[in-house]
C-alpha cells in the first residue's frame, strides 16, 4: 500500500502543533479558576477573574493599551508603506544597504537602546534637552520621554518601523510590474492602480503585518514598564506582568487577563484567515517582471531622508550603548576619578556565568534558527497548497501563541514541562528553550513563508508535475528556490529572537542554562547598567553579524536579488 507522504506529514504537523499549543493553553484556562495563594491548596471559583477585572487601574490600562496601539500602528503603517515602496520598486541609491539598516534597527537590544534614548531625552537631564536650553532655542526642556508620546516614539524608533519595513519590502519586491503596467495601459491612474491592483494583491501581507503589529503592541511591556510609571501610565501587559512578578506570585489574575486577550483576538485572527484566503493573489508567475521606477533627481533627497532616519534609529542608540559600557558610572561625565574605564568589560568577560551564557545562547539560537527553517516551510506549504480538511485549524493553531503575552507563554511552557512526565527532563535545558522559542516565533515565521508561497502561481508547480516531477522534486527545485530569501529571513529572525528574548526564556532558564538576554536582565534589575551595556554590545555583535551574512546570501538568490 502506497503511503501519501503529504497526508502523513500533515497529520504529524497537526498533532504536534495541536499538542504544543492547546495543552499549555488548557493549563492556563483551568489554572485561572484555581483560587488560592501560589504553592498552597486551591479551590475552584471565579475569584481570580473578579480580582483581575475589578482592580482600580485596569480601565485606564485598557484605554492606554488601545490608544498607544492605534497611534503606533497608524503612524507606522503610513510611513512604512512609503519606505518599502522606495526600497523595493525605485532606483533609490544604496537601497539594499538601506534596507539592511532597518534589520540592524530591529536587532538592537530593546532595553539598552531605551537607556540610550533616556540619556538623550530625559525631561530633566537629557543631553538633547540640555543642549537645546543652553543654545537658547527653548526656555525649558522641550522633550519628555516619560510620557505617552515618549512611549510611542521609542516603540517606533526601536522596532515598530523596522519590523514593518522588513515585512512589506519583500512583498513589494515580488509584485509583478506587468500587473501595474496593464492597469496603466487600461487608463488607470496612480491612485486607481493602488486601489484596484496593488492593495488587493498585497492584502494577505497587509493583514498579516497589521495583525502581528497589533499583537506585538498588546504584549509589549518593557518600554511601558520603564517609561510609564513616572507619567502614571499603565497598560494591559504591565498589569499582567505585575501579577506574575508579585511576591508571592499572583498567577491566577494573570491567567485570567491572558485568557481574555486570547478571547478578544480570536475573531481578528479568524477574520484575517478568511479575508486572506478570499483575497489571495499570486504575483510570481512564469511571466514575472521586476522593474523599478525612476525617481530622477528626487532619489538623492529620498536617500538623504533614509540616512537621517536610520541614523536616528541605529547610530545614536548604538553609540550611547557602547559609550555606557565604558563609563565609570552610566550617563555621568563628571566623575572625579575619570568618566571612562575598561573595568566593566574585564569583569563581565571574565565571569564564568557570562561564558556559559554565551555558549548557551549560541547553541540555542543556532538550533532554533535551523529548526525553524526546516519545519516552518513545510507547515506553511501544507496550509496554503494542501486540500486536506483541518488545514484551517492548523493555520489557526500557529497563531495561538501570539495571542498571549510572552511571559505567559513561558509560564505555560513551564507548566507543560513540569506536569508532563515525558517532558519534565527538558525543563531548564537547551532543548526546552529551543522548543519554547520555536513555539513563540511560529506565527511570524509561518505567516511570512505563507505570503511568499501565496505569491507563487500554481502554474509553476503544474508545469513541473506535467514533466513527471514528483512532489518532493517540485518542492526542492521550484518552491524552495523561490521562497529561499524569505526562509533565510525567518531563520535570522528566529536567531535574533532567541538571543534577545527575555519573557519567553526567563521562567524556563536555570542556573546551569540561561541566555545572555536573561543574564543581562539580572544586571539591569540590580542597577548595574554598565555591565548590562557590555552584554548589550555582545548581543548586538551576534545579531548583526548573523544578519550581515544572511543578507549577503539573500541578495544573491531568489527574485529579490536579481
Amino acid at each position: 500500500m502506497r503511503v501519501d507522504l503529504r497526508l502523513l506529514l500533515f497529520a504529524v504537523a497537526l498533532a504536534a502543533v495541536g499538542f504544543l499549543v492547546l495543552y499549555p493553553l488548557s493549563l492556563l484556562f483551568f489554572a485561572s479558576f484555581e483560587v488560592g495563594p501560589y504553592g498552597q491548596a486551591t479551590t475552584l471559583g471565579l475569584g481570580n477573574w473578579i480580582a483581575a477585572f475589578t482592580q482600580a487601574n485596569l480601565q485606564s490600562a485598557i484605554v492606554n493599551t488601545l490608544t498607544l496601539t492605534a497611534a503606533r500602528q497608524g503612524i507606522a503603517f503610513v510611513v512604512t508603506i512609503v519606505l518599502a515602496w522606495l526600497l523595493a520598486r525605485t532606483n533609490l541609491p544604496g537601497r539594499n544597504w538601506l534596507e539592511f539598516g532597518f534589520w540592524i534597527s530591529f536587532f538592537l537590544p530593546t532595553l539598552p537602546v531605551l537607556l540610550g534614548w533616556i540619556f538623550l531625552l530625559d525631561g530633566h537631564a537629557g543631553l538633547i534637552n540640555r543642549l537645546v536650553v543652553e543654545l537658547g532655542w527653548a526656555n525649558a526642556p522641550p522633550f519628555e520621554i516619560y510620557s505617552w508620546w515618549g512611549i510611542v516614539f521609542v516603540h517606533l524608533m526601536t522596532n515598530t518601523l523596522a519590523v514593518q519595513v522588513m515585512l512589506f519590502t519583500p512583498a513589494f519586491r515580488n509584485l509583478d510590474a506587468s500587473l501595474v503596467e496593464a492597469a496603466r495601459m487600461s487608463g488607470a491612474g496612480t491612485l486607481g492602480t493602488l486601489v484596484r491592483i496593488v492593495v488587493p494583491v498585497l492584502t494577505p501581507t497587509i493583514l498579516v503585518v497589521v495583525l502581528l503589529g497589533v499583537l506585538r503592541s498588546l504584549e509589549s511591556f518593557e518600554i511601558e514598564l520603564i517609561l510609564g510609571p513616572p507619567a502614571r501610565i499603565d497598560v494591559y501587559s504591565t498589569a499582567i506582568y505585575r501579577h506574575v512578578f508579585d511576591s508571592p506570585p499572583d498567577y491566577g489574575p494573570a491567567f485570567a487577563l491572558s485568557i481574555m486577550i486570547f478571547v478578544v483576538m480570536v475573531p481578528f485572527v479568524w477574520g484575517q484567515q478568511v479575508l486572506g484566503r478570499r483575497r489571495s493573489r499570486a504575483s510570481i508567475t512564469s511571466r514575472f517582471a521586476l522593474r523599478v521606477a525612476d525617481l530622477g533627481a528626487w532619489r538623492w533627497l529620498a536617500f538623504a531622508l533614509f540616512v537621517v532616519l536610520l541614523g536616528a534609529m541605529t547610530v545614536l542608540p548604538v553609540f550611547f550603548m557602547v559609550l555606557g559600557s565604558f563609563m565609570e558610572v552610566f550617563g555621568y561625565f563628571d566623575v572625579p576619578d575619570g568618566a571612562f574605564t575598561f573595568d566593566h568589560w574585564a569583569t563581565v568577560l571574565s565571569d564564568p556565568l557570562f561564558l556559559n551564557s554565551l555558549k548557551d545562547t549560541l547553541v540555542i539560537a543556532t538550533a532554533t534558527a535551523v529548526a525553524s527553517m526546516l519545519v516552518f516551510p513545510a507547515i506553511a506549504y501544507l496550509i496554503v497548497r494542501s486540500g486536506y480538511r483541518g488545514r484551517g485549524l492548523l493555520d489557526f493553531l500557529t497563531w495561538v501563541p501570539t495571542m498571549v503575552p510572552g511571559i505567559v507563554v513561558g509560564l505555560a511552557m513551564l507548566w507543560l514541562f513540569l506536569q508532563t512526565p515525558l517532558l519534565r527532563p527538558f525543563y531548564g535545558t537547551q532543548l526546552g528553550l529551543i522548543l519554547a522559542f520555536m513555539l513563540a516565533g511560529m506565527a511570524l515565521g509561518i505567516q511570512l513563508i505563507k505570503t511568499g508561497i501565496m505569491q507563487i502561481s500554481l502554474e509553476l508547480e503544474e508545469a513541473a508535475r506535467a514533466g513527471g516531477a514528483s512532489w518532493l522534486y517540485t518542492m526542492r527545485r521550484v518552491i524552495v528556490p523561490l521562497i529561499a530569501p524569505t526562509v533565510v529571513v525567518v531563520g535570522v529572525l528566529a536567531f535574533v529572537a532567541a538571543t534577545r528574548g527575555v519573557s519567553t526564556a526567563i521562567l524556563l532558564s536555570s542556573h546551569a542554562t540561561q541566555t545572555l538576554a536573561v543574564f543581562q536582565l539580572k544586571f539591569i534589575e540590580s542597577g548595574d547598567m554598565e555591565a548590562a551595556s557590555v552584554i548589550g554590545v555582545v548581543l548586538l555583535v551576534l545579531s548583526t553579524g548573523v544578519a550581515f551574512v544572511a543578507r549577503m546570501f539573500g541578495l544573491k538568490i531568489g527574485l529579490g536579488g536579481r
